[in-house]
């Protein structure tokens, strides 16, 4: 009886100082991946070039090929995950992915709920395209269209009149938004190319990314470039500012890592790859 009230005691012990600890891993979310094996990050399965399913059902692409090089440098493995944008962009992830990497814009509003590598691992023009024979040709046809954009993006925010709330650097925009628009969003930008091409007439327009413009016209969806860039945007690794245990040794450890991916030309190379051109260099610098 007396050794049974010791080893419950003993036990009752190591369970307060797991608790205590914050369980595997401790308190600290860099760790609790190391320990685990994995690290789980949020993508976008429709989201050509950066991330896509193929043929075999597999995921690839430059936002993908990043994250398993980031996961292979913290000696892990990757297992991706695709909830909503807007789930992402919200923070309160809840622990049910550790990081994004998804070409997200670093904007003011979004660095209220996220944290976020740096440097950004690379910088993309935000481009208008349009159906062909929709007689759309400058920025100025595009005053008083109704534009397609994916749902609460840094596209939306801008049609919408929030320059000052994307928090980009003055020297990123090029251009002023186009007057009286309508605003039509989908779940993702590419659903817009791929609306078009599916003959939807709500929207003969829309802003997205210009590699998944690059993308689109590639894969002959009947779309073409108006105008040249509207804005650059600085596109970062995300964290939850919320996440239960603390991200911050997290944080630092892939701001080092991508730091040593731009400095070896690996993000380079991987841009070359999918983009046909190096995305990598700041353009306000």
């Amino acid at each position: 009886m007396r050794n049974s009230l010791k080893l419950f005691t003993l036990f009752l012990l190591v369970t307060v100082l797991s608790v205590a600890c914050g369980g595997r891993g401790g308190d600290d979310l860099l760790a609790d991946i190391q320990e685990r094996g994995t690290i789980r990050v949020s993508t976008d399965a429709n989201y050509e070039p950066q991330s896509f399913l193929d043929a075999s059902g597999n995921f690839v692409g430059f936002d993908i090929d990043v994250a398993r090089e980031i996961a292979r440098r913290l000696n892990v493995q990757v297992e991706f995950v695709t909830p909503d944008w807007d789930l992402i962009t919200a923070g309160n992830w809840g622990g049910q992915w550790d990081m994004s990497v998804g070409s997200m814009t670093v904007t003011r509003d979004r660095q209220q709920v996220l944290d976020f590598a740096s440097p950004a691992y690379y910088y993309t023009p935000a481009q208008f395209a349009a159906a062909n024979g929709s007689g759309i040709n400058s920025w100025a046809d595009i005053a008083g269209k109704t534009v397609c954009v994916g749902s609460a993006t840094t596209y939306q925010q801008w049609l919408e009149g929030d320059v000052a709330g994307l928090g980009l650097p003055d020297s990123s925009f090029y251009t002023t938004p186009p007057a009286n628009v309508t605003v039509y969003p989908l779940a993702t930008d590419a659903e817009c190319a791929q609306s078009i091409a599916a003959g939807r007439t709500e929207f003969s327009i829309f802003l997205t990314s210009g590699t998944v413009v690059n993308a689109a016209i590639a894969e002959g969806l009947g779309i073409y470039k108006v105008g040249t860039a509207a804005y650059s945007e600085n596109l970062a690794v995300a964290f939850d500012k919320n996440s239960s245990l603390d991200n911050s040794t997290l944080v630092a450890r892939v701001s080092e890592i991508i730091a040593e991916m731009h400095a070896d030309g690996t993000l380079s190379r991987l841009s070359l790859q999918w983009f046909g051109e190096d995305l990598t260099v700041d353009p306000t610098k």
